[in-house]
């Protein structure tokens, strides 16, 4: 996780996922060597100095860097086994600061045989950090799972993270609370599979729930601290595994957006895990399913969530008996109650997967609102003699943006790709950049750097000829509809496997 001091505008990014390298198995994403590379974007009007603190587990004393200045709109990445002192083996997380706004996505990597895939989470905003902070799904050894998520302290004084485990599979019941002091500025890693990080009974060998972060200052226990939270979800005998953000309590909402949807379509299923975001009151949610021209395929529910619990809903089986096979579109859930929270996932298809989707599985959050103009820092297109070579495991990849409008009526949007220096990229014959996509109300489009036309004449796009690589985009509201509403998702996919990102709003 990342925070920082600056002269300027003060961007305090929090990254909770950072390097862990350990003994490696093949075919198992939680006992892999992970390493980290942070994808940044400067969203400013200036150019950005920049400086990385990391932080050790436990340890409230930075490893400093000073990264290179970065020109208004350029984009770049820092891998931190690059970092001076840091060595291999580090778990921890770290701040940036800059005197320009920023965005960051982690990308979170293997070099172990057979592991394919690249896990994707976003840094946060200073504003972003909460006294209570919700992580949608909690799993060990549950559907050949386990989580991973750290809590990063976003204060400059100890604070204890109280955290709350609901059972699932029994009815969302309380199934464990225990405590960690964290020192300022540093984190704690909670492993489902470790009794000692959890609190649940030694003989807990299977769990499926949801976790609610409480901090208060160590100092008095009683004083509300701000904290964050991100997870990784593991496979424990498969090459696969996701990242996803915790989210803040402010973020949970009782109307939540979800730009993907699929049932048996392009090799994939999707699945959503909905967590009742209050400490005491219940929730009762329905979903509602739209086709990409906007109108409704069907919905689904009213389902019970109690206190803090979670409910998983299956986009292929609704209660409506809705005939689901080939659906592709979005979703919108919405609670009567408590407030909630969402995380979607995408996955090989149960019923009609394919070998190129074989080890996709993404994570993607559910948004409460859009805004008018959004940044993704992390976009590519490898050229296809790159992205076709058998030597490709886990390499080069391409992006491809899903964009929700949430408003009721049709609203055009502009993506403007730039490369590693900012610059607005050249279109390709025939194309524009800025591109200019018109959106049905309550629809959804897509594009890539491909159907863009911007890849010019070397096929490709974020990647160079010197063997370097970067480059964004950001999507804004056309002039048009200047104050119109929209959410986006990145999926990064790279043959074999695929992760997916949120894009983030700018203001």
């Amino acid at each position: 996780m990342l925070k920082g001091r600056s002269l300027k505008i003060v961007i305090v990014v929090l990254l909770a996922l950072a390097t862990v390298v350990g003994v490696a198995y093949a075919q198992s994403a939680k006992t892999a060597s992970w390493l980290v590379s942070t994808t940044y974007q400067n969203v400013g009007t200036a150019t950005a100095n920049i400086t990385f603190s990391f932080y050790p587990e436990g340890n409230g004393t930075p490893i400093n860097f000073t990264a290179a200045t970065l020109p208004a709109g350029a984009g770049t990445s820092l891998f931190i086994g690059n970092v001076s002192g840091i060595a291999a083996g580090f778990r921890g997380n770290a701040v940036v600061s800059s005197d320009q706004p920023l965005v960051a996505t982690v990308v979170q990597f293997s070099n172990d045989a057979g592991i394919k895939s690249r896990l994707l989470s976003n840094g946060f905003q200073s504003s972003d950090s909460a006294s209570q902070f919700l992580v949608a799904t909690t799993l060990l050894n549950k559907f050949g799972r386990t989580t991973v998520f750290s809590i990063q302290n976003t204060e400059s004084f100890d604070v204890k993270a109280v955290v709350r485990f609901y059972d699932a599979d029994n009815a969302g019941a309380l199934a464990s609370t225990i405590t960690h002091t964290i020192p300022a500025n540093s984190s704690k890693y909670i492993d489902m599979s470790l009794p000692a990080n959890t609190g649940l009974s030694a003989g807990t060998t299977v769990f499926n729930g949801s976790a609610i972060v409480s901090g208060v200052a160590a100092s008095d226990n009683t004083t509300a601290a701000k904290i964050v939270a991100a997870a990784s979800e593991y496979y424990t005998a498969q090459p696969m595994g996701a990242n996803f953000e915790g989210i803040p309590l402010s973020a949970a909402a009782n109307t939540i957006y979800m730009s993907t949807g699929v049932c048996q379509k392009f090799g994939l299923d999707t699945f959503y895990a909905v967590q009742n975001a209050s400490l005491s009151a219940s929730a009762s949610i329905v979903v509602t399913y739209r086709n990409t021209d906007g109108t409704v395929k069907t919905t689904d529910g009213p389902y019970a969530i109690g206190a803090g619990g979670k409910k998983s809903i299956t986009t292929c089986s609704p209660s409506s008996g809705a005939a689901m096979a080939g659906f592709t579109g979005s979703a919108v859930i919405v609670s009567t109650g408590a407030p909630i929270a969402v995380i979607g996932k995408a996955q090989n298809s149960l019923a009609a997967g394919t070998p190129a989707t074989l080890n996709v599985f993404t994570a993607f959050m559910g948004q409460p609102a859009g805004t008018s103009k959004m940044a993704l820092p992390f976009v590519r297109w490898a050229k296809d003699s790159d992205f076709n070579a058998a030597s490709n495991v886990g390499g080069k990849q391409r992006t491809f943006i899903a964009i929700q409008n949430l408003e009721s009526t049709a609203i055009k949007v502009t993506v403007t790709f730039k490369d590693k220096n900012g610059a607005t990229v050249a279109a390709n014959a025939g194309g524009s950049n800025p591109q200019t996509i018109t959106i049905p109300g309550f629809a959804k489009a897509n594009t890539d750097a491909n159907t863009a036309l911007v890849l010019g004449a070397t096929g490709q796009f974020g990647y160079y000829v010197d063997g370097t690589f970067g480059g964004g985009a950001v999507i804004e509201a056309h002039a048009d509809n200047p104050t119109a509403k929209f959410i986006a998702i990145v999926r990064a996919q790279n043959p074999g496997a695929g992760e997916d990102y949120n894009s983030m709003p700018v203001q």
